[in-house]
């Protein structure tokens, strides 16, 4: 199979990378390292979100090994052992590129920073005087850390529309919750000794969070009663009690017919359920239009799993629930399919227990004062008339209608788009953006190296890496700092001082501490009691001031037999909303009730004649960090393909064998990708990685049509497509 990285084939990569087996945290072109003694210094992994501490050996002015802090990550992460080689890789970028030939040829020339950022400055100016500055949207994917500055910059340019990655990540999961309780229950990531019963729904541990997969397995050995909900066969399921093997996108029926047994047979939490919920009568009603030998038709799930599982979820107190960031939400149904499965926690008592799901903390972490009032003047932001709750709660603008709104220039036109970290694999139905990214007068890309969205930039500014840059970072409110510890590659930028310079020049430089970074840091820090100085000298870490956990007021309950939490859940009636008046509001349906993906063999039987399989994506591989690092040798080595998980029920009938050069189709497109013969996906469904280039990139095949009315977020994980052998 020719795999397709930038125009080349696989075997072209690597001879342009030069990259050798190098030993472990060995950089694959090493550096020049001259001479001196090799000295320690403290930083924060940025290869993936749990930003795990490590000690990076420096010689010669030069990174040249690393330890890692975190023993459950030393064997369980391969991303970390190929740190260096991302910072020293051959193709990162290093200068300032402005755009020679036509957009999209992936032609540049090498500019100066004056240059480049006088350009951008004044075409920013020009679509601003013409058309308006919402004409200009503001995008943030990789790296995170320059949401806050980027979000101040699009403000105070005067663009509502600053939005990010998030409009497919995460949110949407916080939204159901919020609608739900008022506030963020529904993480519970980690493994609590309390914890009777884990229900993972949809969360493949061992490969999104590897750090975190010890202490489940290890606890597994002494008894914990696991559940899993997943149309794969995850390394979770493997070792579960129960797997309910659930056809793609039939969550909600799934969650509703748990809480008809759990109703029905009286194991819910009655004296929680009375003083601490509305709309419980409503929809209990619901829940008995899904009894498990229906669900079973919906879901595939065979009824006497579901039974079982329900009662071993309710009567293995206390019990918790762990969501994936996106998995239930990457439908067309899915706010409510996930309101419908953290409404478990509230039914059986498990909310704010010691082991049960709990509320994050709502203070010790870092803030930034944005000028909304400035905000408060500006025309609606795109996606806000379609999806005015998303928008209104996580306070950013919905990336998916990009496409949509360039096409039909309405309510106002769109001119320029900046993207940090602009990768259009992102995207659904990625031909469509293509096509209407290339109609903009201006694309300007922050990132480390080429990718889909470079190629259609007019100006590329790279930027500096992990150790060439401050880090920061407060998960889980202990704020931890770092400076640069090695030079920047070329004439690589830490974005701040990129985004400073550029109000300066728009005439807002003073809002940007005038580009003194330590000033900005310790504004964030201000909220949390320490400084920037204070963290220099503790580069472990320190906690922030303040914060309680769970719904307002609550520090959580002793025990789960009915007493109620201290104070008021965060919502509007300030109790558990079964009936969310915030969805009513709205004009939607305040029960989570379900409805068949926008694509399915059951709501479009039509469309399933030409197209009869399921196609589910995004399930995530522990190289990859969703687009990045498929540069990195010892990383790709390991998957060096794009594979699709077929049933041999799927595959025989079609004459398609493990490792065959598959083409798999939709309305939209085809792409081509190798196939993986495997009992561990349902049958009748199929999953493709994500975020592959070229024609491997399966969000060809995903509609941008069929977003779930509530988040805006695209239906990666249930539509229809077909299979055949090439």
């Amino acid at each position: 199979m020719k795999t397709e990285f930038l125009g080349m084939t696989r075997r072209e990569f690597l001879m342009t990378t030069g990259v050798a087996g190098a030993a472990l945290g060995a950089c694959s072109v090493m550096p020049d390292l001259g001479g001196g003694e090799t000295t320690i210094k403290d930083s924060i992994c940025g290869m993936c979100s749990p930003e795990c501490a490590v000690k990076v050996h420096i010689k010669g002015g030069k990174a040249v090994d690393i330890d890692m802090a975190y023993r459950n990550v030393l064997e369980t992460c391969p991303r970390w052992k190929s740190l260096l080689d991302f910072t020293y890789h051959p193709k990162r970028l290093r200068y300032p590129l402005k755009r020679v030939g036509q957009r999209g040829e992936g032609s540049f020339k090498r500019i100066s920073w004056d240059e480049a950022l006088d350009t951008v400055a004044d075409k920013l100016e020009l679509i601003r005087s013409e058309y308006g500055p919402e004409s200009t949207i503001f995008y943030v994917s990789v790296a995170k850390e320059p949401r806050p500055y980027v979000k101040q910059f699009s403000y105070l340019y005067g663009s509502p529309n600053f939005c990010t990655e998030s409009s497919n990540c995460s949110t949407a999961t916080t939204l159901s919750s919020i609608l739900n309780f008022g506030g963020d229950y529904a993480r519970a990531m980690g493994l609590e000794s309390a914890t009777k019963c884990k229900l993972i729904w949809s969360s493949g541990i061992k490969q999104s969070f590897p750090g975190g997969w010890h202490p489940y397995a290890q606890a597994r050995g002494k008894g914990i009663k696991l559940i899993t909900v997943d149309p794969r066969r995850c390394e979770a399921a493997e070792i579960a009690d129960i797997h309910l093997q659930l056809r793609p996108g039939t969550d909600g029926a799934l969650a509703l017919a748990m809480h008809n047994v759990i109703i029905n047979e009286d194991l819910y939490d009655k004296n929680f359920i009375d003083n601490n919920s509305v709309g419980f009568e409503e929809f209990k009603k619901l829940v008995q239009d899904y009894p498990p030998d229906k669900a079973e038709k919906i879901t595939g799930v065979p009824a006497a799993k579901i039974r079982d599982a329900a009662i071993m979820y309710a009567t293995s107190k206390p019990a918790s629930i762990r969501t994936s960031p996106a998995a239930v939400v990457h439908h067309s149904n899915g706010v409510q399919n996930q309101r419908a499965v953290l409404l478990l926690a509230a039914v059986t008592g498990n909310l704010d227990v010691s082991g049960g799901n709990r509320g994050e903390s709502r203070g010790g972490r870092s803030t930034f004062v944005y000028p909304f009032d400035e905000v408060a003047g500006m025309p609606p932001g795109i996606g806000s008339d379609r999806f005015p709750v998303w928008v209104s709660r996580m306070r950013e603008m919905q990336s998916n209608t990009i496409a949509e709104r360039i096409e039909s220039g309405a309510p106002y036109p769109i001119k320029g788009l900046y993207g940090v970290g602009l990768n259009l694999t992102f995207f659904p139905n990625y031909n469509r953006f293509v096509e209407n990214i290339k109609k903009l007068d201006l694309v300007v890309v922050n990132d480390y190296f080429h990718n889909s969205g470079t190629q259609f930039a007019d100006i590329v500014l790279p930027i500096a890496s992990w150790f060439e840059r401050p880090r920061f970072s407060d998960r889980g409110r202990v704020a931890k700092y770092s400076d640069p510890i090695i030079e920047p590659v070329g004439e690589c930028r830490f974005e701040w001082s990129i985004f400073a310079e550029l109000a300066k020049r728009l005439g807002f430089g003073s809002n940007f501490s005038d580009g003194d970074v330590d000033k900005m840091f310790n504004a964030r820090l201000a909220s949390m009691g320490v400084t920037v100085e204070h963290l220099r000298k503790n580069p472990e870490g320190l906690a922030g001031k303040g914060g309680r956990k769970g719904s307002k007021g609550s520090k959580g309950r002793k025990g789960s037999k009915g007493s109620s939490p201290k104070g008021k859940f965060s919502t509007p009636s300030g109790k558990v909303e079964f009936a969310s008046s915030t969805l009513a509001d709205n004009g939607y349906d305040p029960l989570p009730t379900y409805k068949e993906p926008a694509e399915s063999p059951v709501s479009r039987p039509d469309l399933a004649k030409k197209y009869p399989l399921v196609l589910t994506s995004g399930a995530r591989v522990v190289q990859y960090t969703h687009s990045q690092f498929r540069q990195l040798e010892k990383l790709r080595d390991q998957v060096p393909d794009c594979l699709a998980e077929i049933n041999p029920a799927d595959a025989g009938p079609r004459g398609i064998n493990s490792g065959d050069l598959i083409k798999v189709s939709s309305p939209r497109g085809e792409i081509s990708v190798k196939a993986k013969v495997t009992e561990g996906i349902i049958v009748g469904a199929i999953h493709v990685m994500h975020h592959w280039p070229g024609e491997a990139n399966v969000n060809i095949l995903c509609s941008d049509e069929n977003l779930d009315p509530i988040s805006g977020f695209a239906p990666f994980k249930s539509q229809l497509c077909q299979v055949k052998k090439a």
